[in-house]
């Protein structure tokens, strides 16, 4: 196999492991997805504006929904030509991450699970005994 990636991701940033022989890199990407917007003046779910109200959560949903496209396809330019991808982390977005490679055209193989908040160690190790197995 290929180049070997192991990747911990939650909405706020990705840690992405890329294994060699007897060592690692680790690069962090940061995302900038905002995960509560409040408008000034706004005490609710909803907005006043003049004499009504306004609910700006489509505004607000299609803005993350940017953001996050924008930071997954920033992970995914990281990754490289990784032929073997172990993705973890504790968030729906692994699977928003998963779709994003099933759409490229050399199709890597990708390998999903769950994990908590790690330190670098557990990570390294957590990569290095998946693609040991």
């Amino acid at each position: 196999m290929g180049k070997k990636v192991g990747v911990w991701i939650d909405s706020e940033r990705a840690y992405i492991i890329s294994l060699f022989d007897d060592r690692h890199v680790m690069e962090t990407v940061e995302s900038n997805v905002e995960t509560r917007v409040r408008y000034e003046g706004e005490t609710k779910s909803y907005s006043g504006r003049g004499g009504s109200t306004v609910n700006p959560s489509k505004k607000k949903t299609k803005r993350r929904k940017h953001q996050m496209d924008t930071y997954l396809m920033s992970v995914v330019d990281k990754l490289g030509s990784a032929e073997g991808i172990y993705i973890f982390g504790p968030a729906e977005c692994k699977l928003e991450l998963q779709k994003c490679l099933i759409k490229r055209k050399d199709k890597p193989s990708v390998y999903m699970d769950k994990a908590e908040r790690m330190t670098e160690r557990q990570m390294v190790a957590k990569v290095r005994d998946y693609f040991n197995q």
